[in-house]
């Protein structure tokens, strides 16, 4: 079920995710690295993210259920990895850094899917993860005046693809907010960090719109009241 799903439906999403993303979003997480850690990407799609770290000489796995995707990272030098997400991992390696970048609001169990990236981590190696936060500002205010729920972020994929959403192909079903996303690690004994909280951005055409909101939500309010002003996070746990 799940196999066809990512295979189909999500095909296309995850093309226009490797288009949209870059080693950038998880450049400023990483921790301190020697050059001998072993690093996994879980979801990772087509890699954008973590081919990177490729380049830079590290041993990255990219684990994925799309078969397009993992022809790709298989071409980009990744030690690919074919897993369904939604069940249990059953992997025996151990990894000093494992990824879940934008995953966990795809999933129905998210915790179940950051406690099987905890039995895949070294000791005192780390958890790097990044999701979309709801509500932010922009979006509880298109949601009451709308009744949508479709984030506006995903105008960074263009009007046309942010047209076809609909409550009934949205791939977001897990709608977090900060302290949940705390939680979950506190209930994994996972030890906290650090956290980056992105603020929120308008990416319409609404010029003057635009203007308030960087005046509103920018690097210095955001992490203040994450739970308005922030449009996601990324946080960085470490196993002992």
């Amino acid at each position: 079920m799940y196999e066809d799903y990512y295979n189909n439906f999500y095909k296309e999403l995850a093309r226009i995710d490797d288009k949209n993303n870059s080693f950038d979003k998880i450049k400023n997480l990483l921790p301190e690295l020697k050059g001998k850690e072993r690093i996994i990407d879980i979801g990772c799609g087509h890699g954008s993210v973590s081919h990177e770290l490729i380049k830079k000489g590290f041993e990255v796995y990219g684990l994925e259920i799309n078969d397009e995707a993992l022809e790709n990272l298989k071409s980009k030098g990744f030690k690919i990895i074919k897993k369904d997400i939604t069940r249990p991992l059953e992997i025996n390696d151990r990894f000093n850094v494992v990824l879940l970048l934008d995953v966990l609001e795809h999933v129905f169990d998210p915790y179940g899917l950051l406690a099987e990236a905890k039995k895949i981590t070294s000791k005192d190696g780390y958890i790097i993860i990044s999701v979309p936060l709801y509500f932010d500002l922009l979006d509880r205010l298109k949601i009451l005046f709308t009744g949508n729920i479709i984030s506006l972020d995903n105008l960074c994929y263009g009007v046309e693809n942010y047209k076809k959403f609909r409550t009934f192909n949205y791939d977001h079903i897990r709608f977090f907010r900060p302290k949940e996303i705390l939680e979950m690690g506190n209930k994994l004994n996972l030890k906290f960090d650090k956290v980056e909280y992105l603020p929120t951005f308008y990416l319409g055409r609404n010029k003057l719109l635009k203007l308030v909101m960087k005046i509103i939500s920018n690097k210095i309010t955001a992490p203040i009241y994450p739970n308005l002003l922030a449009h996601s996070m990324k946080v960085r746990w470490k196993v002992s």
